[in-house]
């Protein structure tokens, strides 16, 4: 029986291998299908520009924040997408007037998949509210949708009609050819001409008139990229990063452009900095590292004096006999420290008038009352003049501790002259 079940596992076997075959029972069909960048490339937009600026010579790195300025001969590549602080935006434009080349981008510097971008995301950017930039703002330069709003929301009225499926193929097919025609651009550079594709969803609009030395990828007034000078210092500003980003570094002359930005004679520090606010404690070891230094080193020295850990351990003695004497001044102490001088005091006071009792039981009648002739005789015996005698009877117990022991001091006195 189970030769005779494998028998028939193994035709089944051939006829479904024999349906497979060049004939209308069915095909093979190679399917390749691009799933994006893995590892650092995932990550970061810009690791092939890096690795082809270091092999030209170069020294760039990526930054994940920007704490310190680097020397004003450098390049630095700065994103405004996630919004700039004004007073960041002074501090770049001061390192840039004094010899500094900043490169600008407005949009694309972030993290996303290259291969598989959607066309809803380019529209939901086009919708989305204008933002103020302050590096726009104090280099004259304003931005602008590149395509007009009322063809925007021809497509999203088309997009919710009954015939959505052919119809969206359709317009969806010619916005993007529509897109791809605009942002392939012949540019001429610094004496060069260069194949461009510079992408993004806005448009810079400078103000004023180019000076020499300065170009613009487009009309000034719809221009995708601006190359103005700033002082001693140069700032590029790109509408959108795609030039520059993994996927599109070795597309057209853009490896050519990004070597002649950046500078094809002599090698420069070149960064690229993820976001320009630095974090707190990196901002203050920059700014405050001798007073961090410091207040560490006062603190550790205060642990090692509270702390017994970090201390020398005390001996601990276990044979050791404590005194009598000590007993009693340990004693004191505690009284002293909970304030209870009336019974230290009183305490004293007893034990003399117990001594004269025993000494002088003439002249004592027995109500612990000071007398002239008490007093006289006490002061003859011990050498104090009579009021401190009188006193260290009658005075009540002082708060100050040098009257407290002086008071105490008279009292043995009179206790060992008696």
């Amino acid at each position: 029986m189970r030769h005779f079940i494998r028998g028939l596992l193994t035709l089944a076997g051939a006829l479904l291998l024999c349906a497979c075959g060049d004939g209308d029972g069915g095909h093979w069909e190679d399917v390749e299908r691009t799933t994006g960048y893995k590892g650092k490339a995932r990550v970061n937009p810009f690791l092939a520009a890096e690795r082809l600026l270091n092999e030209l010579g170069h020294k760039a790195h990526a930054e994940k924040s920007l704490v310190k300025l680097p020397p004003h001969e450098a390049v630095m590549f700065v994103s405004g997408e996630g919004g700039l602080a004004e007073g960041r935006a002074k501090q770049l434009l001061r390192w840039t007037y004094s010899g500094g080349h900043l490169i600008y981008f407005l949009d694309g510097t972030r993290p996303y998949n290259d291969f598989e971008t959607q066309f809803g995301d380019f529209i939901s950017a086009v919708l989305l509210e204008k933002q103020k930039d302050p590096v726009m703002e104090q280099l004259g330069v304003g931005v602008q949708k590149r395509f007009p709003m009322e063809e925007v929301k021809d497509l999203l009225k088309s997009k919710a009609g009954e015939q959505a499926s052919a119809k969206d193929e359709e317009v969806e097919k010619a916005w993007k050819e529509k897109i791809r025609e605009v942002s392939n651009q012949e540019v001429s550079w610094n004496g060069r001409t260069y194949q461009l594709g510079l992408g993004g969803y806005q448009s810079l609009d400078l103000k004023r008139r180019l000076l020499p030395g300065e170009f613009s990828a487009g009309p000034k007034d719809e221009s995708l990229a601006l190359h103005l000078r700033h002082g001693m210092g140069m700032v590029t500003l790109l509408a959108h990063a795609r030039p520059f980003r993994n996927h599109w570094i070795g597309d057209q002359d853009h490896a050519r452009w990004l070597s002649a930005l950046v500078g094809e004679h002599g090698s420069k520090e070149v960064l690229f900095v993820a976001a320009t606010t630095g974090s707190f404690f990196g901002l203050l070891w920059q700014h405050g590292w001798m007073a961090v230094v410091t207040l560490a080193l006062c603190l550790g020295f205060w642990l090692w004096q509270q702390m017994p850990r970090f201390g020398p351990l005390a001996e601990v003695e276990l044979d050791s006999t404590r005194h009598f004497a000590s007993h009693i001044g340990a004693l004191g102490e505690f009284f002293w420290r909970m304030r209870r001088v009336a019974l230290l005091v009183n305490s004293a006071r007893d034990a003399v008038w117990e001594r004269v009792r025993e000494r002088l039981r003439s002249l004592d009648d027995g109500s612990r009352q000071m007398n002239d002739s008490l007093a006289q005789e006490i002061a003859r015996r011990s050498g104090l003049p009579v009021k401190r005698v009188t006193d260290a009877f009658d005075m009540t117990p002082p708060n100050s501790a040098h009257q407290f022991v002086n008071l105490m001091r008279d009292l043995q006195t009179i206790r060992r002259a008696l």
